[in-house]
């Protein structure tokens, strides 16, 4: 067992992330929201990438390895205040990560992308591993993918 501010963690858990039942609730997080944005367009992504592997695994890599493989644990090691299970080096880095993707996206898509990156840094605290939150990204990313990009084409009107 390894105490980490005065609660008790299994060792084997960084191990097999995969047998905790928490990764498989994080797993499903965004299904409800995939729901909503499939039956928002009643279709399919039709999206016009000549590569959709660039959206479902390369950018989850590069993403994960550069945000939460270097830049978390660089302030995770300068900030260790820690409110409700979520530190403050995983805000800052989900807002940074959120920033980048203004330049890419839609604003209000890339604001999206804070929560995700709040439960991929999570993963990495939890299972002190790069592999969870990588799994978890590329899941998102295939789901909003495959279901969900025409809802922010084409947003509920207010």
């Amino acid at each position: 067992m390894i105490y980490t501010k005065g609660k008790e963690i299994p060792t084997d858990l960084y191990r097999y992330f995969y047998r905790d039942p928490i990764f498989y609730w994080l797993l499903l997080v965004p299904v409800p929201i995939w729901i909503l944005m499939f039956f928002h367009t009643q279709s399919f992504s039709k999206m016009d990438i000549d590569n959709p592997l660039l959206i479902i695994l390369f950018y989850p890599l590069l993403e994960e390895t550069i945000f939460r493989g270097i830049l978390q644990p660089w302030l995770a090691r300068r900030f260790t205040h820690t409110r409700l299970n979520i530190s403050l080096a995983n805000l800052i880095t989900s807002s940074i990560f959120a920033a980048t993707h203004l330049f890419q996206q839609p604003i209000l898509l890339a604001l999206a992308t804070f929560f995700p990156s709040l439960i991929f840094g999570y993963s990495q605290e939890r299972y002190r591993r790069l592999m969870p939150p990588i799994i978890l990204h590329i899941t998102y990313n295939g789901g909003y993918f495959l279901l969900g990009v025409e809802a922010f084409r084409n947003p509920i009107p207010f």
